[in-house]
């Protein structure tokens, strides 16, 4: 088996898995149909006269050629999922007969509303739509009714609906038509000249109510100009020749965006002597080190008006860590508890699990191999520690986990020095134990060496509790188990994966070696999650379930031979598509089609029959296990089964999905003989072209 990488529509590193559909003479498919008194129309997908599929080579991969004994001709039909790449917001690309792959039109998302700035989003492969917020301070411009807008001016971010009226500013601070009425209030510490004063160590709760920006430290909330800030004078005790100390500042607001500096004067651009932020904290953490008697300066600045208690210390004086990096790493003893502070540390290591401050590195020495867990837990401050094994050499991550449970585990370490970062998503003080015991070995699910076989069509469970993450990229920290699935045939794979609901997990398909340059298909979602690969070539392939906390999870792999994609054309009842009792999968677009039918799980206050929508037909004469998936499709779905002997039915309980995530709707059910409704539908009004794989299994 040869693997190529997919170059069709633009640049790849997913590796082609796939069979090319090839077979028939692109320029024999120029076959006129009579389609009636309008005049004869042009089917693209016939070719040339044929007896055997063999005969007709299009010579289009993408393409599912047979020979169509009905007419005696070829007929190839175009599949748009074997065009398809990861992205989105690129646009869904097409197969096109006689031609081959085609990039499709980019995802604009413009909705033609002035008031609202529209955007594709990968990561929920949507579209997101922001009501307009010119000053950034997080309210619409109140011209926008549509949007809900509340800022009778959006020009200036301390004017808005939630924002506090100002006493004697001659402004409508609250929106509410009035100027400088009761109640209002006045800034407090808001500039040097009503800076308050205190003497370190000492506590005080600021607000920043009725506050403007007035300084520009080094490090500041996301929004910085449409933010505010409070100052206060801290005076450090002492005469000329005492000893220096640290002075550090410790900002914590009820929610929200905050960030704290010290200043060694009270001048709007001053230089920061220390700077705090976490992106989306409410506490902020900085620290001086070495100053001397004196007074300085913190400037608190929030996101939005709120209160903030600061906490404000002298500490013995103390240099900066000299493990920021690889170079020299501290020196920890095993089976022993130590605290670790990120307080200023710089970001100088790749991870592949995110963090937010820098990391501080540890070394470590075994006499003999041994299992090693890092066991960490936060002692101060919010967010998760991320702890980081390092591979020789320490700049190359070894396995990274973002979090305390399950603790990150090394399994059967030689003997010698070995080396582990400590990061975190937030500023924190965490406690870190370097817990040995002896050596163990990976089970056979725990890496894609030489995994347990997975049949098709049947689901395993595992508890991953004492597995380690196999780094294929798909979910970095996470704990993974592996299984072999053998294709013996071109086969459409569809893979579930089922965790607890509170739960992160993912799915992913790969080639044997399970790196991240052999990762064919991942999925990172809540539960379900899933991927699937159409046309997968015969051979070997490792399928991996991932959870961020090592819970009990499961693995479902549904593997069928090929089959040629159906377009779906129909509307309503009149015309409804049959979908055959084995399955099969199906495209259509709702663009053009009425809005016929209402669906139980659309948005309250939809129109009565919601969006377009197109309606099938599915008759099963015995008990049957059916799965309904919608991946790929361009739009929020909303997948409703419907039972009954006419047309449209009855929605049948709990059949109503609404595909809110990436992955869109899915149903996985077992139904009793009968004739049911498949109403193919969109969220709140969306629509475009959609997929339904359609899988009949054994109940």
């Amino acid at each position: 088996m040869v693997f190529a990488v997919a170059s069709a529509c633009g640049p790849s590193s997913v590796p082609d898995v796939t069979v090319k559909f090839d077979g028939g003479d692109a320029a024999e498919a120029s076959v006129v149909l009579d389609s009636g008194p309008d005049g004869p129309a042009f089917d693209p997908t016939i070719g040339g006269p044929c007896t055997e599929d063999s005969q007709c080579n299009d010579q289009i991969p993408c393409t599912f050629d047979r020979c169509d004994r009905t007419i005696g001709r070829c007929r190839n039909t175009p599949d748009d999922t074997q065009c398809a790449d990861p992205i989105h917001c690129n646009g869904r690309e097409l197969c096109v007969p006689r031609l081959g792959c085609r990039l499709g039109e980019p995802v604009t998302c413009q909705d033609g509303d002035s008031c609202t700035v529209d955007s594709c989003v990968e990561d929920t492969k949507s579209c997101t739509r922001v009501a307009r917020d010119v000053d950034g301070d997080g309210e619409a411009d109140d011209h926008c009714v549509a949007a809900k807008g509340t800022d009778c001016d959006d020009l200036d971010p301390l004017v808005g609906a939630t924002k506090t009226e100002i006493c004697g500013n001659g402004k409508d601070d609250n929106c509410n038509r009035r100027v400088d009425e009761e109640p209002c209030a006045s800034p407090r510490d808001d500039t040097c000249s009503t800076a308050r004063t205190v003497t370190a160590p000492s506590r005080v709760t600021l607000t920043t109510v009725a506050a403007k920006r007035d300084f520009s430290p080094v490090c500041s909330v996301g929004t910085p100009g449409a933010s505010r800030d409070v100052v206060v004078k801290v005076d450090v005790p002492g005469t000329a020749g005492d000893p220096p100390r640290d002075l550090e500042v410790y900002a914590t607001a009820p929610s929200g965006d905050t960030a704290v500096a010290i200043l060694s004067a009270c001048v709007p651009a001053g230089s920061s002597l220390a700077c705090g932020h976490t992106k989306l904290s409410p506490e902020a953490r900085a620290r001086a080190r070495s100053v001397t008697p004196g007074s300085y300066y913190v400037v608190v600045t929030t996101q939005s008006e709120t209160t903030v208690d600061l906490a404000i210390d002298l500490l013995p004086q103390s240099a900066k860590p000299a493990n920021e990096d690889c170079t020299a790493p501290k020196v920890v003893a095993t089976d022993v508890p130590f605290d670790v502070e990120l307080v200023d540390a710089t970001k100088d290591l790749v991870s592949t699990c995110t963090s937010e401050t820098g990391e501080l590195t540890f070394a470590f020495t075994l006499s003999e191999p041994k299992d090693v867990t890092l066991v960490t837990s936060r002692t101060r401050g919010s967010g998760s520690v991320v702890a980081s094994f390092r591979e020789a050499g320490c700049t190359t991550e070894a396995r990274c986990r973002a979090g305390s449970v399950p603790p990150l585990l090394a399994r059967s370490l030689p003997a010698g020095t070995h080396v582990f970062s400590i990061a975190g998503t937030a500023a924190l003080d965490a406690n870190v134990l370097v817990r040995t015991s002896p050596p163990t070995v990976l089970p056979p699910n725990g890496s894609c060496t030489a995994p347990p076989v997975i049949t098709h069509d049947s689901t395993v469970t595992q508890r991953l509790a004492t597995y380690d993450e196999i780094r294929t990229g798909c979910l970095p920290g996470g704990p993974s188990a592996a299984y072999e699935l053998v294709i013996t045939q071109p086969s459409d794979v569809l893979l579930v994966a089922r965790f607890p609901q509170t739960e992160q997990g993912a799915v992913s398909m790969n080639l044997p070696s399970c790196t991240e340059a052999d990762q064919i298909v991942c999925q990172k979602d809540g539960t379900p999650a899933r991927v699937s690969k159409r046309n997968v070539a015969p051979g070997s392939y490792r399928v991996l379930v991932h959870d961020e906390r090592g819970e009990n999870v499961s693995l479902g792999a549904f593997v069928r031979p090929t089959l040629a994609p159906v377009v779906v054309t129909s509307d309503g009842c009149g015309d409804a598509a049959t979908i055959p009792a084995t399955g099969g999968f199906f495209t259509g677009d709702t663009t053009t089609k009425g809005p016929d039918f209402p669906a139980g799980c659309d948005s309250v206050g939809a129109t009565p029959n919601g969006a377009n929508d197109q309606m099938m037909k599915l008759v099963l004469t015995e008990r049957k296990r059916v799965i309904f998936d919608m991946q790929g499709s361009s739009f929020q779905t909303l997948l409703d089964i419907r039972a009954g002997a006419t047309c449209p039915g009855i929605e049948v309980p709990d059949a109503c999905y609404v595909g809110f995530r990436a992955s869109r709707s899915f149903i996985d059910r077992v139904f009793d003989p009968g004739t049911y409704w498949v109403q193919i539908d969109g969220h709140a009004g969306a629509v475009g072209t959609w997929n339904l794989d359609v899988r009949m299994l054994a109940p």
